[in-house]
């Protein structure tokens, strides 16, 4: 079995991918990390850690624990992205460059660490939000940014600059190419091309020639043995790295460890060739992950963390209560 840690806030990738093509795959099973964290034991077999960006630092330690008990339950046992040694997206990002990997450049703002390339643009190191300001061409749209961000009541901590490093295809789109790393394999997802500099979707996706290109992108799987190279950089055995090319060269934005699976129903039918070579390679390569277990492992969070995350062992009333309180004043708020 594989049981996939997952933040409670954050549960509808996994929940997608089981409920669309878990029965073409071996068993996968989700857990929060409150509910592991509350219960203080989880499931036998292969450990997927996920979510750090929604982690403290005390809940990482937790994390963590889980991972040394499943090792000290059988010394054989298969943990992806292990907690201790896995970087998130600004370490990895600035390990890969320091290596000579990729040419993105992060910078902390609130340590005052300021860009050497441009453009940039300002985003949170954690979460999914993406860009929050447009692409800054030099170091005075990049403190009149930052001065608007501030006067918007948003803090520096944990906001960074990134280098923006794409450029259009002979077509006029910006490209960003997406692959999961699922153990020792690589599969490719596909290609998202746009006008927009921050590419979401993709445009004319059933246009016969990109179908046609992003068919034997799939197939092909060219960038594999590079993306490996990457995500072992940053010790990242599980998730999808979104990046483009320039030059011929890869040029990686990130390592999503929580990423959104296909849509393995429905969807354009003039893609629906890709989506059977994807779930076929997700198949062969959540085999190869997947380990017998039964029962489930009791671990003890170390000392550091023991206090924190008891204090966040809600029984489920308390949570549901404080949820509707907030969805409450939301709309008090917006009246």
């Amino acid at each position: 079995m594989i049981t996939v840690l997952v933040h409670e806030l954050n549960q509808t990738p996994m929940r997608r991918l089981i409920s669309s093509a878990g029965h073409l795959l071996p068993l996968l099973r989700m857990e929060t990390y409150q509910s592991v964290f509350r219960r203080l034991n989880f499931p036998a077999g292969t450990l997927v850690f996920t979510d750090f960006e929604y982690l403290n630092g005390m809940e990482m330690m937790a994390a963590a624990d889980i991972a040394e008990a499943a090792k000290r339950a059988d010394p054989d046992a298969r943990i992806l992205n292990h907690p201790a040694t896995v970087l998130e997206r600004f370490a990895l990002l600035r390990r890969l460059r320091i290596r000579g990997i990729n040419p993105v450049e992060v910078s902390r703002l609130e340590q005052d660490e300021r860009p050497t390339r441009y453009p940039v643009f300002i985003r949170m190191e954690d979460g999914f939000w993406g860009p929050e300001t447009k692409l800054l061409e030099n170091p005075r749209q990049l403190e009149e940014a930052i001065a608007v961000l501030q006067g918007n009541a948003k803090p520096m901590k944990r906001r960074i600059a990134v280098s923006f490093e794409a450029d259009r295809d002979s077509n006029g789109y910006y490209r960003k190419y997406g692959a999961f790393r699922i153990g020792d394999a690589i599969v490719s997802q596909h290609i998202l091309r746009s006008v927009d500099w921050n590419v979401k979707s993709s445009a004319s996706s059933t246009d016969p020639d990109f179908v046609r290109e992003e068919l034997a992108f799939v197939k092909d799987n060219p960038h594999a043995e590079d993306l490996l190279r990457a995500c072992n950089t940053g010790h990242i055995q599980f998730g999808r790295v979104d990046y483009t090319l320039r030059d011929g060269a890869l040029v990686i934005f990130e390592v999503n460890p929580n990423p959104t699976f296909p849509k393995f129903k429905g969807g354009a039918a003039a893609r629906e060739e890709r989506r059977s070579h994807i779930i076929a390679a997700l198949k062969v390569a959540f085999e190869a992950i997947d380990s017998s277990g039964t029962g489930r492992i009791d671990f003890l969070p170390s000392a550091g963390s023991y206090q924190f995350i008891q204090s966040g062992r809600w029984i489920w009333p308390v949570r549901w209560l404080w949820r509707t309180r907030m969805v409450r004043r939301r709309k008090m708020q917006s009246q």
